[in-house]
């Protein structure tokens, strides 16, 4: 009798050890996600495929909030963000003429947008970009760096296609050989930009709207 019970307490013992992960199993099971249809998992796989985004500085706050939304944009797959400070030389100058006032707030305002960049952890690069038109230089850059995002802040007072900078956007939305997003405040928005001067801050002497 004695031994009887003894194989019967070991069977329940045996048993319960058993059903234990087993039901552990089955609950993880009956908890598996459902299916991401094609089309989300293609959508996610795109945007994570972005690994280097440009971010041109063409006006100061309105550049800054560009330079944040393409951190974030890039800070799950740890992009690398590069920017361009858009330095316009009128054709009645060569290209490589020195511009000690453009210059000085070119690496004033790189300096500031790599702080922005160096919040979220990402690889940054700066440099002055100099160009007849912000647009053509901004698009050379992002074919010899092999740019994957443009992302390009505007003015909300200056309309669709008012400005250098607004005419910058509509130019490289247009042709520019990579994804582009234009990053443009509502009129009704208040803050910093209020504050901020409109006047794109690359323009050279001579230069005029």
């Amino acid at each position: 009798m004695t031994a009887s019970l003894h194989v019967s307490a070991l069977g329940a013992v045996l048993a319960v050890t058993f059903a234990v992960p087993m039901g552990a199993l089955l609950v993880w099971m009956l908890r598996l996600p459902r299916p991401v249809p094609q089309e989300v998992a293609r959508a996610v796989r795109s945007v994570g495929a972005v690994q280097t985004i440009l971010v041109p500085i063409l006006e100061h706050y309105y550049s800054e909030r560009a330079v944040e939304l393409a951190s974030r944009l890039g800070a799950m797959q740890k992009a690398r963000i590069l920017l361009g400070y858009v330095v316009e030389v009128p054709r009645t100058l060569s290209l490589g003429v020195p511009l000690p006032e453009a210059e000085e707030r070119a690496n004033q305002a790189l300096t500031q947008a790599k702080e922005i960049v160096a919040m979220h952890g990402l690889e940054v690069q700066g440099e002055i970009i100099r160009a007849r038109e912000a647009g053509e230089g901004i698009a050379r850059i992002v074919r010899d760096r092999g740019v994957d995002l443009l992302v390009v802040g505007i003015s909300p007072e200056r309309g669709a296609t008012e400005g250098s900078a607004a005419r910058c956007a509509e130019s490289l939305f247009r042709h520019a050989p990579c994804e582009v997003i234009i990053d443009r405040l509502a009129e009704t928005s208040l803050g910093a930009s209020a504050e901020e001067d409109p006047i794109p801050v690359g323009a050279a002497p001579g230069r005029q709207e």
